[in-house]
């Protein structure tokens, strides 16, 4: 249902040849992006293939992501990362022609077929309809024809041209005579091709004949101030190719009329004769841009029986306030006295639109259009067009209709945002899918972008008949800004929410909304354990789920309401501060837990009961990043230690029992930055002896990795193993994952770079990114708008917002999704 289609070498990702030990190697690993559900980040462009119901989505770091039927998605990535000029379906071929930046126009059938290089700047691009021919216009006022040969799929370029010396004609050129726009006339796309210069000629070009056989356009000089206005939009305003709508940077809107072929309907005394040239326009449309010097940045055109035509007309602009960004007006055959227009407002400006179409069925005729618009930010937005016509036509009876709602396009999530999550993956790699179970999970999923009528409107899921967790694959766990917690089955792309816990204690079953900060989950128990922003920790125990044997969790359920019948029991602990760290001593069941404020919490769960609390104090950062509870042998005595990482990158270690500190306190570097993970790294070597084997601490900070011996670090010594210092950019995010038998460290920047490395030695064994990912820290007091975790197997989940999730691999042969 999913694709990932990675237009870009294996090549580009740098494996090492060798590494210094027997550990994990760079055979062991293939980091690949599995599968992208969402809106991409950086959005910037559309194109929409009527034929397939296929939308288009194209970023600025050259990634293109496809959305299609039964919620079906794809993403492309060029082969550079650079945003897109033109954008368009070749309709009825499922070709997808993509003009980059650099010139670089892209034929994409499922993956890149081929590119054609081209050295001009290309300002003009258009596809003939039901062809396979193509237009390409340059700033030198040139245009060429490309034509895709089929089997292999392959662009060549024709020997018909179209040069500006015969297009303009014998006389002056003028010095501005960039290709703007190419747009094939209506019923006689083979025939004629209107070609629009910026500096506003408009020439209607014989394809047959090779010749102009009309202009227009007129002096686009400015009298008053010696300006010169620029054509900077144009589109077809009649379905016979008579009218067009021109746009200028100064915010005029002239409709010109160009004689057709094929006039039909819309014959009128006024169209202009072939062989001539005409220098008023048909009409001119007063929007307000012009008074407001809006440039028009795009226009699009709907045809619509009756008296329902209307243009749809875009402002480039970057105030989001201004009442004429975007705006939809009634543009009929009998020019009306009175203007009908509405202004659709969002809370940003616009940088494209798009209008698509959506049928009920393949033997329908009943279509639905849909007007989607990308704001600045990249975030998506979907109007209704039936809503919009009406408006419009109710309009011209001086009713007062109610103004058509945008929809923002989100991923449906929760009603609040996700602040912590946990990921637990199938670890056996065998899938026990059921097909028929996932089947009608997903049948009632709401479609990211309305391509299909049929298909119920909504942005948000339920959990209802949860069922227990048997059939779950992988389990998806999120904690919420209002204090939720969520389950999702995660064994497909679509990830299912199966349940949802508000309860706060065994009689209160109401949300705190105070935001989760930290989750611990352990399916031996079955414990869920839960910390805020507030210091409350809740204890979730699980009721077993009896006679299962087909899953890696077993827990229980049933259809009823409620969750008495999932949840055996809750009990709730309290700390100083906000709960940043958790884990727990399956031989002692003691629990600790580490708050911002540098406090150390250890608790019996049997009562529970606080055993002790320890705080740490930081001059420079306080905050208790990770603990980790394990067993060291000192001077021949076996000893129970509580290994504590803090934001400053110091550890210590605590006796378990006490909360004393060992040893001569801290170790930490010389120039500490702040931590980010610790983990322990027990009997780490090549000794086939376990007793001879070396534990070591890991720890990972936003500029450095470090690795101590563990009874260096137990004793105080400041003593640094190995050593790597970060330089291009800061690590945001960090974790240890396993293979079948050896571990690795895997590490992600704020740029979007991936580097897999051996341990304990930090070796890098694979470095490679991920497109379109850009990390920012949170503002203090606030949450990060992206959150990061990870499986034991290194099955990394991004998910930014209610906008997109990405799930990144990190295993050969790790088949863990559907």
């Amino acid at each position: 249902m999913f694709a990932v289609k990675k237009l870009v070498e294996k090549a580009s990702i740098k494996k090492p040849g060798g590494n210094s030990s027997d550990g994990l190697k760079a055979s062991d690993v293939d980091p690949r992006l599995l599968f992208h559900n969402g809106v991409p980040s950086g959005a910037a462009n559309f194109a929409f293939d009527n034929t397939h119901m296929i939308l288009a989505i194209s970023t600025k770091d050259g990634r293109i992501k496809l959305y299609g039927k039964g919620n079906s998605q794809g993403l492309l990535e060029s082969s550079e990362p650079l945003p897109s000029k033109f954008l368009q379906f070749i309709q009825n071929q499922g070709i997808l022609i993509n003009v980059t930046s650099n010139n670089h126009i892209e034929a994409n059938k499922k993956l890149l077929s081929d590119a054609y290089i081209v050295k001009e700047e290309i300002t003009s691009f258009a596809v003939i309809q039901h062809s396979l021919y193509m237009y390409i216009g340059y700033s030198n006022g040139n245009i060429s024809v490309l034509k895709i040969d089929q089997e292999p799929w392959h662009m060549v370029q024709m020997q018909y041209t179209i040069p500006l010396s015969a297009s303009y004609g014998d006389s002056e050129v003028p010095d501005d005579t960039v290709v703007t726009h190419i747009l094939p006339q209506p019923a006689a796309e083979s025939k004629r091709v209107l070609i629009i210069f910026r500096n506003g000629q408009i020439i209607l070009w014989d394809i047959r004949e090779s010749k102009t056989v009309f202009k227009t356009g007129g002096n686009m000089s400015q009298p008053l101030h010696s300006e010169t206005k620029k054509v900077s939009s144009a589109c077809w305003s009649c379905p016979f190719g008579s009218k067009v709508v021109v746009g200028y940077n100064n915010g005029e809107i002239f409709i010109w009329s160009i004689p057709s072929l094929n006039v039909g309907r819309d014959s009128s005394a006024s169209a202009p004769d072939h062989n001539s040239t005409q220098n008023t326009p048909l009409l001119k449309l007063n929007l307000g841009y012009k008074s407001e010097k809006i440039p028009i940045g795009s226009m699009k055109w709907i045809y619509a029986e009756g008296k329902a035509s209307r243009l749809y007309v875009m402002g480039d602009c970057d105030d989001a306030s201004s009442l004429n960004s975007l705006q939809v007006v009634l543009l009929n055959d009998n020019i009306e006295s009175r203007t009908i227009k509405l202004g659709l407002h969002l809370s940003e400006s616009c940088v494209a639109m798009e209008l698509i179409s959506a049928s009920s069925n393949e033997q329908s005729k009943h279509r639905q259009e849909s007007l989607i618009l990308i704001g600045k930010s990249g975030h998506i937005y979907q109007y209704d067009d039936g809503l919009i016509e009406r408006y419009l036509i109710q309009s011209q009876s001086k009713s007062s209709p109610s103004l058509p709602k945008e929809v923002t396009v989100k991923l449906p999530f929760a009603d609040s945002s996700i602040t912590t999550s946990k990921f637990i993956s199938n670890t056996t790699n065998i899938l026990n899918i059921e097909e028929e179970y996932y089947r009608e999970l997903i049948k009632n999923y709401p479609p990211l972008i309305t391509v299909e009528t049929n298909q119920k409107d909504g942005s948000t899921l339920s959990s209802a008949k949860f069922t227990g967790f048997s059939k779950v694959q992988n389990l998806y766990i999120t904690g919420h800004s209002n204090g939720a917690l969520n389950f999702w089955d995660a064994s497909c792309p679509l990830f299912i929410p199966i349940l949802q816990l508000k309860q706060q204690s065994e009689n209160d079953f109401s949300l705190s909304g105070i935001p989760l900060t930290a989750l611990f989950f352990d399916s031996t128990y079955p414990l869920l354990v839960s910390g805020d922003q507030s210091g409350t920790v809740r204890l979730f125990r699980f009721k077993p789920e009896p006679y299962t044997t087909n899953s890696f969790m077993s827990l229980t359920g049933s259809s009823k309401k409620g969750t008495d019948h999932i949840i055996q029991s809750v009990k709730v602990l309290k700390t100083n501060g906000a709960v940043l760290s958790m884990n727990i001593n399956h031989s002692s069941t003691h629990l600790a837990i580490g708050s911002d404020q540098g406090h150390v919490s250890v608790f019996s769960m049997d009562g529970p009961t606080l055993l002790y609390q320890k705080n740490i104090a930081s001059e420079i950062s306080a905050g208790i990043v990770d603990l980790q509870f394990l067993t060291c042998s000192l001077q021949g005595f076996e000893k129970n230690i509580l290994a504590v990482g803090t934001k400053d990158s110091s550890i210590f270690a605590l006796d378990t029992e006490t909360g004393n500190t060992l040893g001569n306190g801290s170790v930490h570097p010389k120039k500490p930055s702040r931590a980010l993970f610790m983990q322990v790294l027990e009997g780490q070597g090549n000794s086939e002896d376990a007793t001879t084997k070396q534990s070591y601490i890991l720890l990972c900070s936003e500029k450095a990795l470090y690795v101590y011996s563990l009874v260096h670090a137990v004793q105080g010594t400041k003593k640094v193993l190995y050593k790597k210092k970060f330089h291009s950019s800061s690590c945001c995010w960090a974790s240890t994952f396993h293979s079948n038998n050896d571990i690795g460290l895997m590490l992600l920047f704020t740029n979007g770079k991936v580097e897999l490395r051996s341990l304990p030695e930090l070796s890098l064994i694979v470095e490679t990114s991920i497109r379109g990912f850009n990390y920012s820290p949170p503002k203090l007091g606030s949450f990060s708008d992206i959150q990061m975790c990870c499986s034991s197997r290194g099955d990394l989940v991004l998910v930014s917002g209610d906008q997109e999730i990405l799930v990144f691999s990190t295993l050969v042969q790790s088949k863990i999704f559907r």
